[in-house]
């Protein structure tokens, strides 16, 4: 009988210890899965998703997200986003609390974000606290810009034994004009930018009052009017800050060449090997009017989920006259991948990026540009 009940016992033992082995098994098997997946999108979570905008609601960013906000929560199937507006024209403000926001593990926050904050992650600015390239990009909105002024891209040999310079209109030295300010030094023009003028009409004002030698243009629906009334003045455009052939929206405007195809025409044999790379990624950078992003470790069924939805807004016919009546487009799925992957250039390019305006930027405080006649 005493056998019989240690049998019993023994039994007991080896049943509730096999259960609770199980138990921590699946326990652990459950934590293994939530660190490689991440927790399931619950409404809850949907429902408090932040966007965050980098720029006050004045900002290009700022106008798409009131815009393109209620579109993508309604194709999300959630309430409207909490917008989160952030001060300042570069974004890096705003870029800087999606990465703080993020290091919170109940974060639900997206952003968005213009190319300006990429550029200045990309030239070293002591304020930038985030790493772009580990977002995740759903929709851009692309606008490229023209270069117009009154310079002979193809060096004669005075300029080449002159010391003159071309005198650029720029917001500031590292702004959005910065392509154009490579683009004159790959062609070994001797870039000059002028600061202060941050807007179309100020650089047109400089420009027609012999205060700068060129200027760059937002190829916007205001352009034909900017380019005719440039174009009686003597000024004439000179190449298109673009990688790549983009279609115009608007037809009846001729635009010239891409600066890539002005650079192998002019300087085909002596070209450096890293800086054109560098304006690419720039120039991609600073025709980014607004990118919308996700945090990198983003569950791959939510950010499916996400494109799918920026997709169909980027289709939608309301969005895309919005688009062109501002010159600008929409890119989704594969091409906004594609395109924000240009932004991202090797460590040597950025390296050599750098280098260059460590070079530049001292001297370019130095002193006085020397006096340019109108054409060089």
């Amino acid at each position: 009988m005493t056998r019989k009940h240690q049998g019993l016992a023994l039994s007991r033992r080896l049943f509730l210890g096999g259960a609770a082995g199980c138990l921590t098994a699946a326990a652990t098997a459950h934590a293994a899965e939530d660190i490689l997946v991440g927790p399931l999108a619950t409404p809850t979570s949907d429902q408090t998703t932040k966007l965050i905008v980098a720029g006050s609601a004045e900002t290009p960013c700022g106008i798409w997200a009131s815009r393109l906000a209620p579109d993508m929560a309604e194709e999300l199937g959630q309430t409207p986003f909490d917008l989160s507006f952030t001060t300042g024209w570069d974004g890096v403000t705003g870029a800087n609390l999606f990465d703080a926001q993020e290091q919170l593990s109940s974060a639900s926050s997206t952003l968005l974000v213009p190319g300006t904050a990429l550029m200045a992650s990309m030239t070293g600015d002591s304020r930038v606290h985030y790493a772009y390239q580990r977002w995740l990009p759903v929709l851009t909105i692309c606008q490229p810009s023209v270069v117009v002024g009154h310079v002979s891209l193809h060096r004669s040999l005075g300029t080449i034994l002159g010391n003159k310079t071309t005198r650029v209109a720029v917001s500031t030295p590292t702004g959005p004009e910065l392509p154009t300010l490579l683009a004159f030094d790959l062609l070994a023009l001797r870039p000059w930018p002028i600061s202060g003028y941050a807007t179309p009409d100020s650089a047109i004002a400089a420009l027609t009052g012999g205060l700068v030698d060129a200027i760059q243009l937002p190829v916007d629906a205001a352009l034909k009017d900017r380019l005719t009334l440039l174009d009686s003045k003597g000024f004439t455009p000179l190449f298109l800050n673009s990688a790549t052939t983009q279609p115009v929206t608007q037809p009846e405007i001729t635009l010239p060449p891409t600066f890539p195809t002005i650079l192998l025409r002019e300087r085909r044999t002596s070209t450096p090997a890293f800086l054109p790379l560098a304006w690419q990624a720039i120039a991609s950078a600073a025709s980014l009017k607004a990118a919308l992003v996700l945090p990198l470790l983003t569950p791959p069924a939510k950010v499916a989920r996400w494109r799918h939805a920026a997709d169909t807004c980027a289709s939608k016919l309301d969005l895309q006259q919005i688009a062109l009546a501002n010159g600008q487009t929409l890119v989704s799925g594969a091409k906004c991948i594609a395109y924000y992957g240009m932004t991202m250039p090797d460590v040597n390019v950025n390296l050599a990026l750098r280098r260059w305006l460590a070079l530049n930027l001292p001297r370019w405080k130095s002193a006085p540009p020397l006096p340019l006649t109108p054409a060089q």
